[in-house]
C-alpha cells in the first residue's frame, strides 16, 4: 500500500502545519534520511527546530499517512 508513494512531506508535529519541505524516496529502505539537516517549522507561533540524524526511508515510509504526510 505504501510502496507507490514517490515523495513524503514533512509537518509540524506541534502545530500541524507543512514545513514546506518534502523527500522523493529512493526505494531503500535503510538509506540515511537528510542526516546532519536542520528542519525548522515556518510559522511564527511555532519555534519547533528538529535535526533529523538517524530516520531512515523505511522509517519514514511507517510513519507516514496514506498521503505521504509525516508529522516530525
Amino acid at each position: 500500500m505504501m510502496r507507490e508513494l514517490k515523495q513524503i512531506e514533512f509537518y509540524c508535529k506541534k502545530c500541524r502545519k507543512s514545513m514546506k519541505m518534502a523527500y522523493l524516496l529512493t526505494g531503500n529502505d535503510d538509506a540515511p534520511v537528510l542526516p546532519g539537516m536542520i528542519i525548522r517549522c515556518h510559522t511564527n507561533r511555532c519555534t519547533r527546530v528538529m535535526v533529523l540524524k538517524k530516520y531512515t526511508e523505511g522509517m519514514l515510509i511507517a510513519q507516514a499517512d496514506n498521503e505521504g504526510k509525516v508529522y516530525i
